[in-house]
């Protein structure tokens, strides 16, 4: 074989084992799932359970201490829903204050037209809120 083709055969054989090398690569980058931290929301409940094992296992807690823990979130948990509860009343009412101001700078037929824009925005809210769950 002449010297030529020796080194076109190995640069073919090169060429190949390139090839295959980047197509493995490339299969492994592409099949590989990736980690994510957005895990399926857990509800209150499932949170306060594993919570409450987590403290059994790791602090080796009775079961009067994880009682009175459960009691305690429980308590939280109310709170909060009552902060909550009251924030929205305000943030409810600051928001229709808000309307109420803008509407009172516009013409009737303005007022009509925010109306139904303000009614469209709403049932797109609604709708990205579904397509989330």
């Amino acid at each position: 074989m002449s010297r030529t083709r020796l080194s076109a055969a190995i640069y073919l054989v090169l060429v190949f084992a390139s090839g295959i090398l980047v197509g493995a690569a490339a299969n492994r980058l592409y099949t590989t799932t990736s980690a994510s931290a957005n895990t399926a929301p857990r509800t209150p409940d499932e949170w306060k359970k594993r919570y409450l094992e987590q403290m059994k296992k790791r602090l080796g807690a009775s079961d009067d201490q994880v009682s009175k823990t459960s009691e305690i979130l429980d308590n939280t948990r109310k709170r909060f829903d009552d902060v909550h509860a009251q924030e929205k009343k305000l943030h409810d009412s600051m928001y229709a204050e808000q309307v109420d101001k803008i509407k009172s700078i516009l013409t009737p037929a303005q007022q009509t037209a925010f109306d139904a824009w303000r009614a469209e925005r709403q049932r797109e809210r609604e709708k990205a809120q579904k397509a989330k769950k």
